[in-house]
């Protein structure tokens, strides 16, 4: 890459929202002037951009020479990603200032359109709980119903909008400093579809509607989806515009081999490309001898390379200057060159103060809960970097399909306009879960569930929640969660359940009796969410049960019983990912207290505290916790014991294998990440990890005190899928015992 190398820093949304400001509000902007003439002395010239995904970053290799040549440009005409570059480009930044904003975006996150864990409400995030999958399959009118694509697009919708605040006045493309236009395709026609007004931020997320990865955008009645499919390289676009050379820089599609279209995806990817291919050839033969035709080598980089984002642009600045001699034809001399930009005019432009926030409210909620979450305050200028926080945690309820705003300006007073729209493809979902784990005795245990939410049920965000589990253990839980006010905050929850699991008493460090216990019941909470980072509910919860002893003679014999509770709970929540947590803490706090009066058929108070903080060095995460619990008042009954056992929590023993009535756990484990990942790829994340956990437990059936310590070990590998986290792992305790794992699910 020739010239000085950008160092590429982590996409943070403050700073990155501080930078787009600075570009886009900061500086001068240029007064529209007309050019329906050609400019005196000189051709009016026209840029043509491709697109080119990852690739598209060489046009601005391209730019830093036009500029270094001092080679004006007077119309832009873009696709794709060269609609983005073009777009910013033609509203006033510079080469370097591109150069910069790609350098320091994060394309990851900007295409991942999940809210980063801790930007979600706390609701949200106790979905996370249990073995539950991430997948979410979508329900709508008694079917399965996919989304529109991969990717909706939110963060991306979220990026343009900051980064285009400066045009927000601006409807007529012909009215920025460079005349512009974005290409789009018909996705019912498949013609082409030139935007030259509007928003800008809008245009330019249409032409690179992906077909399949992202959503189409819904405009003037049309469904636009990503202009390569119609005219990748709008040659005619840029001449309709009236320029009279063209400098053209096309992104070459590379046809994959024979050998290489091993996949569905490879042959629909193939498909797309061929479509590509045809269209800019017939572009590119309309060419004449005037115009200038750049055609960067990027070598084995992909259109979805965007972890090497920044190795295209060397590529265009070396493209471009092969041509170099054609292009000192269009050279201006230094004083005519800055005369040009000065005809363009200049304006400073201060960050709006908004004097209105208008909902468009196209879901059930109610708009007094959509504006709950949005903190601008009317009467105060605008806060990018706040405003993009609290859409995201707006779109991390999971109700919407995105949530985008405009700056308009009425009675010359700037104000938000909040667009909320409702899931197209579904907003109650499935999910299902499983994990499997092998006593290398020869016992082995296994869980497989599944889910089904209903979200968004009134204009509060009432949600009801149902799961049922069937093998070693089974479960049927049902539960409605009723907001009490549009603010995030209040609730009240009501819930039933019917659970079935096996555990065991020990003594003298072995099993003296395993039983069967079975309960059914229900619960009511009144709570209050504690923003984005915990949770306090105060409930009830009452029912019945029998305890079935299956083997042994230690301990109580087969009885029913009946219990009621008054119960007390704290958790905080920070952690950024409970399958390959890097930072944050979870940490509960659980009192029960069972009593007579409140229908339970004994009298102990129960208390459970476990915390578990998140740390890490580089590529290497570390997790270090602890867990205890024991009776203050009277004694624990076998059906509310406390267990432990399984990966993670005494590796070596099945899960929740041992029960005891006092506990004291600490654990340590420590992974690594043994790759990086890049956006719009399905490579897998992969870990190698190990954990150390000791607990002090009962070493009576009578559970009279902590006489038994174990330690337990364990050494894993673990992938971040699609689906949610995947563990394999081999797990050794003292005594000998020995259990091999597999395992979707989370660390907690």
């Amino acid at each position: 890459m020739s010239g000085p190398l950008v160092r590429r820093t982590p996409f943070r949304r403050v700073g990155f929202a501080a930078l787009a400001l600075a570009l886009t509000l900061g500086f001068a902007l240029t007064v529209p002037v007309a050019r329906a003439a050609a400019p005196e002395g000189r051709p009016r010239i026209g840029l043509v951009l491709s697109g080119g995904g990852a690739l598209g970053a060489t046009h601005v290799g391209v730019l830093k020479v036009l500029e270094e040549l001092r080679i004006p440009v007077d119309v832009i005409a873009g696709t794709s990603m060269g609609s983005i570059v073009g777009g910013l480009y033609a509203m006033g930044l510079t080469a370097n200032e591109l150069e910069s904003l790609v350098a320091t975006i994060d394309w990851a996150d900007a295409f991942a359109d999940r809210p980063e864990r801790g930007d979600r409400s706390f609701r949200s995030k106790s979905e996370d709980y249990g073995f539950l999958l991430d997948l979410k399959v979508g329900l709508k009118d008694g079917g399965v119903q996919l989304p529109a694509g991969l990717i909706q697009g939110q963060k991306l919708t979220l990026m343009l909008r900051a980064l285009t605040l400066r045009t927000r006045n601006v409807t007529d493309f012909d009215q920025l400093p460079i005349r512009y236009r974005a290409v789009a395709a018909d996705l019912e026609t498949g013609r082409a579809v030139v935007l030259g007004r509007g928003n800008l931020a809008t245009a330019m997320r249409a032409s690179m509607s992906v077909p399949g990865v992202f959503p189409p955008v819904d405009l003037d009645g049309k469904l636009l989806v990503d202009g390569g499919v119609a005219n990748n390289l709008p040659v005619d676009v840029a001449r309709a515009m009236g320029a009279d050379v063209l400098i053209v820089v096309d992104i070459p599609s590379v046809l994959k081999k024979r050998n290489e279209l091993t996949s569905t995806v490879d042959i629909a990817g193939q498909m797309l490309t061929v479509l590509i291919q045809q269209n800019s050839l017939l572009q590119l033969a309309s060419l004449g001898p005037r115009d200038i035709l750049i055609q960067p080598d990027l070598g084995t980089m992909g259109s979805s390379d965007f972890g090497r984002i920044m190795d295209a642009v060397g590529p265009g600045e070396a493209a471009a200057r092969k041509v170099a001699d054609r292009l000192r034809a269009l050279t201006m001399t230094p004083e005519a060159y800055a005369a040009d930009k000065t005809a363009r005019g200049r304006e400073e432009v201060e960050t709006p103060v908004i004097h209105f926030v208008e909902i468009v409210n196209k879901t059930g909620l109610s708009d007094r809960r959509i504006r709950s979450f949005i903190r601008q305050k009317v009467g105060e200028p605008l806060d990018v970097a706040q405003v993009e926080q609290d859409f995201t945690r707006l779109y991390g309820l999971g109700n919407f399909e995105q949530i985008d705003y405009a700056l308009v300006t009425r009675d010359g007073r700037a104000g938000m306009v909040v667009t909320a729209t409702e899931k197209s493809w579904a907003k109650d979902y499935l999910r299902a879960g499983l994990a499997l784990e092998h006593d290398l005795s020869g016992d082995s245990s296994y869980v497989l569930g599944l889910g089904i939410n209903f979200t968004a049920l009134n204009a509060y965000g009432a949600e009801w929640r149902n799961q049922v589990a069937f093998g070693s253990e089974q479960q049927l839980l049902t539960e409605f969660y009723q907001p009490l006010q549009p603010e995030p905050g209040l609730y009240l929850s009501a819930s039933a359940s019917y659970t079935r699991d096996d555990t065991k008493t020990w003594v003298g460090g072995a099993p003296a009796a395993e039983y069967r216990i079975t309960q059914y019941g229900g619960a009511v909470f009144l709570g209050h969410e504690l923003g984005t980072i915990g949770d306090l509910r105060l409930g009830y919860t009452f029912g019945a049960g029998e305890v079935d002893r299956r083997i042994g003679t230690a301990g109580p014999d087969d009885f029913d019983f009946t219990y009621g509770r008054a119960v007390a709970n704290l958790t905080v929540d920070t952690v950024d990912n409970l399958g390959f947590p890097s930072r944050g803490l979870l940490a509960v706090v659980n009192l029960a207290h069972a009593d007579p009066a409140l229908g339970a058929d004994e009298r102990y108070t129960r208390i459970e505290a476990a915390a578990n903080q998140a740390i890490s060095f580089g590529r290497n995460r570390v997790l270090i916790g602890g867990r205890a619990g024991t009776a203050l008042d009277g004694d624990l009954p076998v059906y509310h014991r406390f267990s432990v056992g399984g990966l993670f929590n005494v590796s070596g023993y099945a899960r929740d294998e041992i029960s005891t009535a006092n506990l004291a756990m600490g654990r340590f484990t420590v992974m690594r990440a043994l790759n990086e990942t890049t956006p719009l790829a399905f490579n897998l994340p992969l870990y190698a990890g190990l954990s150390v956990e000791a607990a002090a437990v009962d070493d009576d059936a009578d559970g009279g005190n902590l006489g038994r310590f174990i330690i337990g070990a364990s050494l894993f590998a673990a992938a971040d899928t699609p689906l949610g986290p995947l563990y394999v792992g081999y797990g050794r305790a003292d005594g000998g015992r020995q259990a091999a794992y597999l395992y979707f699910g989370k660390m907690f």
